[in-house]
């Protein structure tokens, strides 16, 4: 009798921890594929996965070099700002691309910002660990050091607009109804403008902020008008399915909705690659000198990869609400030097929509990871580390919608709550909010009043609270508290796998296989990893080992045409780090945890 209790015992263990590692809301079906769960009115957990540069349908390219810089002794604006004009004036290939700008080892003195305001343009380096290119701002007061902007942005062509005629449209849905009458078809560029009432602000109790602080602004329906980037994928009769799904409810009684057309003027396809990126400071709590390392502004399918920046006081990437389609990888912001306050220490900062921030690592900031005002998702940050916050990580202030966190590890908090009358009136930071698989200290979790919804699953966190900096709301939906979905290990790289599968053709697949069908086990690993792929390759293979301070520790040699082969890791220390496959068609990062 007792073996049979504790043979239950076990048994009710066993299905405990199973069912921990799972989520009612995402599933894996026995068909292999993502099941979603959606609630009474057709709200489910959205595919986020329509981000980064090219819609992360294309690796980032190795762009030839067409020019090559060496550094000169004093102030290198010239000599940088020039190099970069030449290219401009170069035409565009028929890729969309001018060519890249090799800077070769060396520092290079900046004394005012660099712009870049013509597509195509790649700016490289020679290495970003300290022994390679370093770009250094001197100018002693605040100020972006590499601004990428176009002169213009997104043009409405408002005789194509037609209203949504949908009783309801929820929240991951890709397909609404439109008005009869419309011209849309496959391949348009599309903004779903979502229009809110007084109701809808009056729901979130966002007219009410003055009471708490009669110096704080109250929210006005009119400035919460968004416009989300999308394209039409299909077109039968009025309804138009969308590549990217509706990241907010339209629902008459709060808000409308109507689809138009738009023209993009904005720059495409420039990248800034391989360099360390420092500012000049006259101690910690200097604020006269280099703010932002780097700034996309009116831009689309652009890229920042492999960039160390130190000491700046606001942001190493920041990623304006004008640009779309950006992918930043691999890149770390240190040390940042001002006071430690509003306004400053965003280490990576997504104002803008369809972005990808992955691989980075952050040192004493504030808001890590982070999104603005009135941001339209999906927005994905992916598999980033923060240390030392003085800060939280998520959206902060006036509703962003539609972001993943995905595998965020960080020693303080993520939170998406309502800050009420915070800095003139936050107010709620955010709705559609989704913290998967993520480690940190804590973790506030609001939802907000009315259908829209905040997640918080497979999170480690000692605690989960409703319990805000400003305000007590409802707890957002927590699942598998303390224990990571094992089945779906990274939401985005599920999402994205299965919509690419979709998307491509037999022999779009057997190269996107060649692409991200690398594999690294066992991951967390002692003294040996193998690395698996599903296809031999018919180039070589570099594979490269770096720390998170971005240096390279090991570089193992590999055979392209064995699909799996064991190495030693032996002496590499306990920690974090990033294996870069590279090879001449594409470019794949892994996180690699040793564990000693």
């Amino acid at each position: 009798m007792k073996n049979n209790q504790i043979t239950s015992f076990l048994l009710l263990l066993f299905l405990h921890m199973v069912s921990a590692q799972t989520s009612s809301l995402v599933s894996i079906g026995t068909d292999g594929k993502l099941v979603y769960t959606p609630d009474s009115k057709g709200n489910m957990v959205p595919d986020f996965s329509g981000v980064g540069y090219m819609n992360s349908e294309s690796s980032i390219p190795t762009i030839a070099v067409v020019k090559t810089v060496n550094a000169v002794v004093g102030d290198n604006w010239t000599n940088v700002q020039n190099a970069i004009n030449e290219v401009a004036a170069l035409p565009l290939d028929s890729n969309g691309f001018r060519g890249a700008i090799l800077f070769k080892s060396g520092t290079y003195e900046l004394g005012n910002t660099i712009n870049i305001t013509a597509g195509g343009i790649v700016l490289r380096g020679e290495g970003f660990d300290g022994s390679g290119t370093n770009f250094m701002a001197t100018k002693k007061s605040q100020h972006t050091l590499f601004n990428f902007a176009g002169a213009s942005g997104k043009t409405a062509i408002s005789s194509s607009t037609k209203k949504i005629t949908d009783a309801y449209v929820p929240i991951g849905k890709k397909q609404i109804t439109v008005a009869s009458g419309h011209t849309f078809v496959v391949g348009d560029k599309v903004l779903i403008h979502r229009i809110p009432n007084d109701a809808w602000i009056s729901l979130l109790g966002m007219d009410k902020i003055s009471w708490a602080d009669p110096l704080a602004i109250d929210w006005v329906a009119s400035a919460y008008d968004v416009y989300s980037e999308r394209k039409v994928m299909a077109v039968s009769g009025n309804v138009i399915t969308l590549d990217a799904p509706i990241m907010d409810v339209i629902d008459p009684v709060y808000s409308t909705g109507e689809l138009m057309k738009y023209t993009s003027s904005r720059i495409e396809k420039c990248g800034i690659e391989n360099m360390r990126i420092s500012s000049y400071f006259a101690s910690d709590t200097d604020e006269s000198h280099g703010w932002t390392a780097v700034s996309f502004a009116n831009i689309a399918n652009g890229w920042a990869r492999n960039l160390e920046a130190y000491h700046f006081g606001y942001s190493a990437v920041h990623i304006t609400s004008t640009a779309s389609w950006i992918t930043v990888d691999n890149c770390k912001m240190q040390d940042a030097k001002s006071i430690i306050t509003g306004s400053r220490r965003y280490s990576f900062n997504v104002d803008g929509q369809r972005n990808l921030v992955t691989n980075c690592t952050t040192k004493n900031g504030r808001h890590d990871y982070v999104n603005g005002s009135r941001t339209c998702g999906p927005n994905v940050f992916y598999n980033n580390t923060a240390t030392i916050q003085n800060s939280d990580i998520g959206p902060h202030h006036r509703w962003s919608t539609g972001v993943l966190f995905d595998n965020i590890m960080g020693n303080g908090s993520q939170d998406v709550q309502n800050r009420l009358d915070a800095g003139s009136g936050h107010g709620w930071s955010g709705g559609q909010i989704m913290f998967w698989n993520c480690t940190a200290g804590k973790m506030i979790l609001q939802d907000p009043p009315g259908d829209e919804r905040n997640w918080a699953i497979g999170c480690k966190s000692a605690q989960i609270t409703n319990v805000g900096t400003v305000a007590t709301e409802s707890l957002g939906i927590v699942e598998s508290q303390g224990t990571p979905i094992a089945a779906i290990p990274s939401l985005f790289e599920a999402q994205l796998s299965e919509r690419l599968a979709n998307l491509l053709s037999v022999k779009s697949s057997n190269l996107l296989d060649e692409n991200t069908g690398i594999s690294i086990h066992p991951n967390p690993a002692k003294d040996s990893i193998t690395i698996s792929r599903t296809l031999q390759m018919g180039t070589p293979i570099s594979i490269i080992v770096y720390n998170t301070a971005g240096q390279k520790v090991k570089t193992l040699s590999a055979d392209p045409k064995l699909l799996d082969s064991k190495y030693s890791i032996s002496d590499l220390k306990e920690g974090i780090y990033f294996i870069h496959f590279r090879t001449v068609d594409f470019s794949k990062k892994i996180k690699l945890v040793v564990k000693k």
